[in-house]
C-alpha cells in the first residue's frame, strides 16, 4: 500500500504537491509509504492551525492558570490587587462595593471572573498565615473572613448574570454539621460559577431532609469542606447523607479543607474520590468528570462486582 500526501488533500494541494521538487525523501514503515516534506500542504496547515488555536490553546491556558493556582500571591502583577484588598479587609467601615471596585481596578484590563476568585483565595491563605504567625489578630482575620465571604458569593451572582442562558452542570458544596470554616466552601462555590457552573451552599444541619436530598439528587459533583478535625463522626454522618440521596449516581465525591487533608485514608474509606488542596483543583476535577461522563453516555453499565471509580487524591502541598 502507498499512500503519498494526505487524506482528503484538496485540488489546491495537487498544485502544491507538483512544486515540492527533489526534496521530498521517502520514509517507509511496514505496509505503507509516504513522503517526508519540508514543507506542509495547505490542508494539512489549516489542520495544524486548527488544532494550535483549538485544543492547544485550551490546554496552554488550563497549564497557566494551574501555575496561578499554585501561587498567585508569588506574581507581582498580581501583588498590588491581593495588598489593596488585604488593606481594605481590615479596615474599619470597609463596604462590599469597595471591595469589588479594588478587584476592577487593581488587576490588568479584563482579568476574567476566575482570577478575581484566585485572588481572594490568595488573600484568604496569606490571612491564615498572618494567623498562625500571630500577626494578626482574631478579630481581624474575623473579619476580614467575613467580608471575604461576602465578596466570594458577590462574585459568584456576577458571573451567574454573564453565564449562557443554558443552565450549566450544578456542584453540591455541603458542610458537616458544626462546621464554622465556611469561606472556602463559597470561594469554591464562586470558583464553580466562574467555570459556567451552578451551585448551592450548604450546611447539614442547616437543610431540611428532603432539601438535602434535593440537592445532593440533581448535582454533577459533590464537594464537601471539612476544616474542624474534631467533626469526624460528622463528616461521616454528611457522607451517609450523600449516599442515601444520590444512590446508583456516578457523581464525583470530592473533599477539601485543613481536616480533609490529614484525614486522606479516612476519606477515601467512606468513599471520597479526591481530596484537593485548592478550590480551582476541586473545579477542574468536576470538570474532568462531567466531561468523562458526558462521553461515555450511552455506554453498558459496570457489572455487579467492579469498581465504579477510580480514587483519586490531587493532593498538592505548596
Amino acid at each position: 500500500m502507498r499512500m503519498i500526501g494526505t487524506i482528503g488533500s484538496d485540488p489546491e494541494d495537487k498544485r502544491e504537491q507538483s512544486n515540492t521538487g527533489a526534496s521530498d525523501e521517502a520514509f517507509v514503515t511496514r505496509d505503507i509509504q509516504v513522503l517526508r516534506r519540508d514543507r506542509l500542504y495547505r490542508s494539512e496547515k489549516d489542520t495544524l492551525r486548527h488544532l494550535i488555536e483549538g485544543p492547544v490553546a485550551a490546554m496552554t491556558a488550563e497549564q497557566l492558570s494551574i501555575d496561578l493556582d499554585t501561587g498567585l500571591e508569588n506574581h507581582p502583577q498580581y501583588e498590588p490587587a491581593i495588598a489593596g484588598l488585604h488593606r481594605l479587609v481590615v479596615q474599619s467601615g470597609t463596604r462590599l462595593d469597595q471591595l469589588l471596585s479594588c478587584l476592577e481596578n487593581a488587576l490588568p484590563a479584563n482579568s476574567p471572573s476566575p482570577v478575581k476568585v484566585l485572588v481572594v483565595e490568595a488573600l484568604a491563605r496569606r490571612l491564615g498565615r498572618e494567623w498562625s504567625e500571630d500577626t494578626s489578630s482574631f478579630v481581624d482575620v474575623t473579619i476580614a473572613s467575613a467580608r471575604l465571604q461576602d465578596l466570594a458569593q458577590a462574585l459568584s451572582i456576577e458571573a451567574a448574570d454573564r453565564s449562557s442562558v443554558y443552565p450549566g452542570p450544578f456542584a453540591a458544596i455541603l458542610l458537616p454539621k458544626d462546621e464554622q470554616h465556611s469561606l472556602m466552601a463559597y470561594l469554591t462555590g464562586a470558583f464553580f460559577q466562574a467555570f459556567g457552573w451552578q451551585h448551592q451552599v450548604l450546611s447539614h444541619d442547616q437543610a431540611t431532609r428532603s432539601e438535602f436530598a434535593a440537592v445532593v439528587g440533581r448535582a454533577d459533583a459533590v464537594c464537601i469542606g471539612w476544616s474542624n478535625t474534631r467533626l469526624r463522626p460528622e463528616v461521616g454522618q454528611l457522607i451517609d447523607g450523600i449516599r442515601l440521596s444520590s444512590a446508583g449516581s456516578t457523581q464525583p465525591l470530592i473533599a477539601g479543607g485543613i481536616a480533609a487533608l490529614d484525614s486522606i485514608d479516612y476519606l477515601v474509606e467512606m468513599g471520597i474520590d479526591c481530596v484537593c488542596d485548592t478550590a480551582y483543583s476541586a473545579v477542574k476535577i468536576a470538570d474532568n468528570f462531567n466531561n468523562l461522563e458526558k462521553m461515555n453516555f450511552g455506554t453498558p453499565p459496570v457489572r455487579s462486582g467492579q469498581n465504579e471509580k477510580t480514587k483519586r487524591i490531587d493532593r498538592r502541598i505548596r
